[in-house]
C-alpha cells in the first residue's frame, strides 16, 4: 500500500489561509450586495412616497392611448372662442397624442378644477379612463356637474359617455368620476410602456 504524498510547508500554509480568505471575500460580496439592494429599496420607496405626496395620487403618470387630444393646428380653440373662453390661459396648451406620457395630480375638491383643465375621468370597470378638457362646469340639484371634450373632437357632439352600458351624448360628469388632473406632458416617452404592454 502506497503512502500518501507528504505536502510541503507552502502547500499546507496555502490550504490553511486560502479557504478562510475565500469565505471572507464571499461574505463581504454578499453583504455589499445586500446593503446595495437595501439602499436601492429605501431610495425607491422614498422617491415614490415623495411623488405620491406631491401629486396627491399613488399613480402619478399615465400613458396616452388615443388621439382625442391631438392638435393639428389652432382649430381646437374655435370651440372655446365661440363660448367666450380665452383658451390661451388653459394649462395644457400643446395637446398630446398616443405615446405621450402624462404627469397627473390628484384632485381633492371640484373647486380645484376650472374650464380648460384636462382631466382623467373614470368610465367604469374594465374601460380605459377618458382624458378630455373641461368645457363647462355648472350646478344641478345641489351637485356640481362637468362636461368635457377632446381637443381633436371639434364638434360638441363628439364627447360621448357610456352609462350603464349605453352610449349617451352630452352626459355630465360627476366629481366622483374624476381620477386626476393633467399637469405636465412628456412627448413620446409613453411608447416604452406601450411596447411592453403590446399595444
Amino acid at each position: 500500500m502506497a503512502r500518501p504524498k507528504r505536502r510541503s510547508k507552502i502547500q499546507r500554509w496555502a490550504s490553511r489561509t486560502k479557504k478562510p480568505m475565500l469565505r471572507f471575500l464571499g461574505h463581504t460580496i454578499v453583504r455589499d450586495i445586500f446593503v446595495f439592494l437595501l439602499l436601492l429599496g429605501i431610495f425607491y420607496f422614498t422617491f415614490i412616497g415623495s411623488l405620491t405626496l406631491i401629486f396627491r395620487t399613488d399613480s402619478f403618470w399615465m400613458v396616452v392611448t388615443s388621439g382625442s387630444m391631438k392638435h393639428d393646428g389652432g382649430g381646437w380653440r374655435d370651440y372655446y372662442t365661440a363660448r367666450g373662453e380665452n383658451s390661451y390661459r388653459f394649462p395644457i396648451q400643446g395637446g398630446f397624442e398616443r405615446g405621450d406620457l402624462l404627469i397627473i395630480q390628484g384632485v381633492n375638491s371640484v373647486s380645484e378644477i376650472s374650464v380648460g383643465d384636462v382631466l382623467i375621468i373614470d368610465r367604469g370597470p374594465n374601460v380605459t379612463p377618458l382624458t378630455h378638457r373641461v368645457v363647462e362646469i355648472w350646478g344641478e340639484n345641489g351637485e356640481v356637474r362637468l362636461k368635457t371634450k377632446g381637443d381633436a373632437n371639434l364638434q360638441s357632439y363628439d364627447y360621448f359617455y357610456e352609462v350603464n352600458g349605453r352610449v349617451s351624448g352630452d352626459y355630465p360628469i360627476s366629481p366622483n368620476q374624476i381620477l386626476a388632473k393633467v399637469v405636465f406632458v412628456i412627448p413620446k416617452l409613453g411608447y416604452i410602456p406601450l411596447w411592453f404592454q403590446g399595444k
